[in-house]
Parts: structure tokens; sequence; C-alpha cells
């Protein structure tokens, strides 16, 4: 039987004036909306693994990028410490793609190695002309951070275990490598869906249609998607919804379960 984990959002900052049409292709031009920029922490007994490092500094992001609030206790490594993880011990990060606000301060993960699609980092290194500026390709004097750890890189092929109870899930169409991340929890399969679902209402209900992102290399692939999400997953967690905050930690109510 596969291990039982918890998963725990973990805010490292947020966009306090975020465009929601950027989310929702063709709807909602003009509306504001705040969201948080979320990593998300995995436990199973005394095993650890992280999902997404986070956005560069709102100094750094700043004339390229959307504003960002960022607090010094919303600093990855300062958020982990505080829930009892050290980051400089954590063997296992799993970035879910390689846009600027997912995998920035690497830096502070000096022992682990980051799990990225093969295709991602293909689609990262020649981005379509709307994602160069998301990928940080193009801006000048800075390279994309993720060439700091390319030797602590491993490359994966679609679906894949990462240990037993947590598997990547390929979710191509927000960028064309993005992965999913499902996971084994006592209340059924969590998927981790990273920016392949940024708000919930992108999924739809039975009363509405669902919504395509705004930022995308192909419509229909994001659609496809969403089948491929109600299909593995019993709960799915959006990446950029404050709504899922509102829990501390998923299934609700859990403590760390041992194997």
């Amino acid at each position: 039987m596969d291990k039982q984990w918890t998963i725990r959002p973990l805010c490292f900052g947020e966009f306090p004036e975020f465009e929601k049409s950027v989310f929702t292709y063709l709807r909602g031009a003009g509306e504001k909306i705040r969201v948080p920029i979320l990593g998300w922490l995995l436990q199973s007994g005394s095993d650890a693994i992280l999902v997404d490092t986070g956005p560069s500094s709102p100094e750094l992001a700043s004339g390229w990028h959307t504003r960002i609030l960022r607090s010094p206790e919303q600093e990855p490594g300062a958020v982990l410490r505080a829930v009892g993880v050290d980051p400089g011990r954590l063997a296992t990060v799993i970035l879910t793609h390689l846009h600027w606000d997912h995998c920035y301060n690497l830096e502070v993960f000096p022992t682990a190695r980051f799990l990225v699609q093969a295709e991602e980092v293909r689609a990262a290194v020649d981005p379509v002309p709307p994602q160069r500026y998301p990928y940080e390709v193009g801006i000048p004097g800075r390279m994309p951070p993720w060439l700091a750890v390319f030797d602590r890189l491993e490359i994966v092929r679609g679906d894949v275990e990462v240990a037993p109870g947590v598997r990547t899930v390929l979710l191509p169409g927000h960028t064309p490598g993005l992965q999913g991340v499902l996971v084994e929890t006592a209340a059924g399969r969590h998927l981790i869906a990273s920016d392949a679902l940024p708000l919930a209402e992108n999924l739809g209900t039975k009363d509405s249609e669902p919504i395509a992102l705004g930022i995308h290399t192909d419509v229909a692939t994001c659609f496809r998607s969403f089948e491929r999400m109600r299909a593995v997953a019993d709960v799915i967690l959006p990446s950029h919804d404050m709504g899922v905050l509102k829990q501390a930690m998923y299934p609700a109510g859990r403590e760390n379960p041992s194997v």
C-alpha cells in the first residue's frame, strides 16, 4: 500500500492586484484580484517533498513582472522553518514548470534534486514570444533562475513515481511541460494542479463551462488537461486561489501521518 501524505499549502507572497483575465481567457478583462503565490509541502512520517519554490524578490520582479508583495516571513526558507522543516536538508523538490513565480529561491535548497519535465526545459530555453518574460528569457543581464542548479536538475518524461504515493502528472496547455503532482492521502487522491488550474473556477461546475487560461501555448490542450485532472483526482488544488489557504493542511485536520 502506498504511503499516505499530507499537503500543506505555503504562501510565498502574493500578487495584490492581478489582472484576472490572465487566468480566465477572454473573461474578466480589467478586473483586479488578489492571489497567493503558493508552494506545497508534502509530508509522510519523516519524509518531505517540496513542490515549487516561489517567486523572485519584489525588487527583482519590479519592471518585468506583475507587482508582488512578500514579507520576510514569506520567504521560502522562513516558511519551511516555521513548520519545522530544514530547507538545507530537503532532498526532493518538484518544479511544476519554469515560470519565474514558481522556480526562484533554489539556493535555499543546497542538497535537493529538482525534478522537471524534459518538455518544460525545452520550452524554457526557446519559448514562444508571449512567454519569454514569464520564463525570464531575453531580460538584459538576467539568466533564468533554474540554470543555477543545472547540475541538480533531474529530467523526467511524463508521469513518474517520485516516491510511494507521489506521482507527477503531465498537464500541458499553460506551458508545454507543466506537471501536476498526484498525492495519496487519507482522504483520497489530491492533485496539486499548478498553473494548469490557477483558479477553482477554471475547472467549471455542473452549471458552468471550464475556462481556459489567458497564458497558454494551446487552448485545446488546456481543456484536455482539465479532463485529465477530473479523471485522476478526488480533490484538485488550484495554484493561485485564495480559497486554498482556508485550510492549513490537506486533508483537513490531519497530523503528519506515519507510513
